[in-house]
């Protein structure tokens, strides 16, 4: 393990091998996201007063295993997606920059917590600890729950609408303003165009939490119908017993229920196959 000092409040940043930052010099780094397994490495920043969120590939992160080209490869291909994927409640994408070892995205920097931060709570904390911030979604009313997954929902039409699938969608995407009830939504960047085929097999990219059948089987194709699945997942997560599906485990109507049920088929054809009906049934059923 090395570390290195980076920012001009010379913030220590752990890393398998060496990895210079001199781009980082000129601005203060207030946070450090150094655990994600897409082989990225990203940073709140604040630079003339204000804040901003860069991601960034090129440096080997304690976590990643993969080829670090294979990483920038990804990270540039994402720039495509933030810029053809504009929405109110998606974090801002300002910029992509480039330097001699690795390439960058950067961002708004925006208040929400993230539904799935593995840095600082552990699987059992995540559902347990109050200071957590999917318990603390798990304890705001069952109305506000419902209205950010219709929100999120929302967002999914639009991406559908735009001819996108997406890839890797989880709750980890999800940051909440928990103070000022704001949703926001972030690492998108494995959506992509239609037509998608999972071409990795069982590892393809995902939370085995949310992944519909079809994200384990080599060469099966990523359709809308796989999102729903992952829709109706987050539901489960953010209103219903999570892992355990019954009714009994359920906070809210029968109809709404049946909607997601349906939306969990192991058979992509017996589900909604667009997102559009999905979100369709369950805002009629939410009125």
């Amino acid at each position: 393990m090395i570390k290195v000092l980076i920012g001009k409040n010379k913030r220590t940043l752990e890393l398998k091998e060496y990895h210079s930052f001199e781009w980082l010099n000129e601005v203060e780094v207030f946070a450090i996201f150094n655990q994600q397994d897409s082989g990225n490495i990203s940073f709140g920043v604040i630079s003339n007063g204000e804040r901003f969120f860069i991601k960034y590939a090129g440096a080997r992160n304690l976590e990643y295993m993969g080829d670090v080209q294979a990483a920038i490869e990804r990270l540039k291909k994402a720039e495509e997606v933030y810029k053809q994927i504009v929405h109110p409640n998606m974090t801002p994408f300002l910029s992509a920059f480039q330097i001699e070892q690795g390439f960058g995205l950067k961002f708004k920097w925006v208040n929400g917590e993230c539904m799935h931060n593995h840095w600082d709570f552990t699987p059992f904390e995540k559902y347990n600890s109050p200071h957590s911030p999917f318990f603390k979604l798990r304890n705001l009313p069952l109305q506000e729950r419902i209205s950010i997954l219709t929100k999120i929902y929302e967002f999914a039409t639009f991406v559908e609408v735009k001819g996108f699938v997406m890839v890797d969608f989880y709750d980890g995407s999800i940051l909440y303003d928990f103070k000022n009830g704001e949703l926001y939504i972030c690492d998108i960047d494995f959506f992509r165009k239609s037509p998608v085929v999972n071409n990795i097999g069982e590892n393809f990219w995902g939370s085995p939490r949310y992944k519909a059948p079809e994200e384990y089987q080599l060469n099966a194709v990523i359709t809308s119908a796989t999102n729903v699945y992952t829709l109706a997942g987050l539901a489960f997560a953010f209103i219903g017993g999570k892992s355990d599906k019954s009714f009994e485990k359920w906070e809210a109507s029968k109809n709404l229920y049946n909607v997601c049920l349906k939306a969990l088929e192991n058979n992509p054809s017996n589900r909604f196959t667009t997102i559009s009906s999905f979100y369709h049934k369950w805002d009629e059923s939410i009125s």
